[in-house]
């Protein structure tokens, strides 16, 4: 599959010395770190064993707006930081070796919330958990383990890239997909765009 990476020019300068691009673990936000656990649990699962000198998902686009607009738009903003030097990096890589998932259903891992099958389903669990003194809004992770798997199962609809749900999950065609790796080699870059973030 063609993925696309948004790297910084210095990373890119990195990766040609070292020939492989993993994800530098210092530049995780604390407050992610367990949902960044979590999908390499899922990657584990799902495409196999991490490297050992890998630690943390190594971030790329399969479809960034949609699926007619794949490759990330270097003229959009919030790729980088506003005036930093960047690169945009087109590459093959494995099918076997990439975990798609939807990027916007990803933020309720980042933020711990229930990814509801409905807006009925998401009510009822909201319902329950109140019953019980429990928000997955407040209580992070949650302090009954059956509730807690209940959160962490809902979030592998993510997974799911042809799941669509009404004011929760668009159709596929209009998804923003990335895809999470263990690492890139540098020979299999087809294309480097550099570019200064809006």
């Amino acid at each position: 599959m063609i993925l696309w990476t948004i790297q910084t020019a210095a990373a890119w300068h990195t990766w040609q010395q070292q020939q492989t691009l993993r994800a530098p673990p210092q530049y995780v936000e604390p407050a992610f770190r367990p949902a960044y656990a979590w999908m390499v649990t899922q990657m584990v699962k799902r495409i196999g064993p991490k490297p050992k000198a890998v630690r943390y998902p190594l971030w790329a686009w399969y479809q960034w707006r949609n699926d007619r607009k794949r490759r990330p738009d270097l003229r959009s903003s919030a790729h980088l930081p506003a005036g930093q030097r960047g690169v945009r990096i087109e590459f093959e890589h494995p099918d076997t070796a990439a975990l798609l998932s939807d990027f916007d259903l990803w933020h309720y891992v980042l933020n711990y919330w229930y990814l509801p099958e409905s807006m009925a389903d998401g009510e009822a669990f909201e319902q329950e958990l109140s019953e019980r003194g429990f928000s997955f809004y407040l209580n992070k992770p949650l302090p009954d383990a059956a509730y807690h798997r209940r959160v962490a199962q809902s979030w592998e609809r993510i997974f799911d890239v042809s799941w669509a749900a009404e004011d929760i999950a668009d159709p596929y065609p209009m998804k923003s997909l990335q895809a999470s790796l263990w690492q890139v080699e540098l020979d299999q870059v087809r294309e480097v765009t550099f570019f200064t973030a809006r």
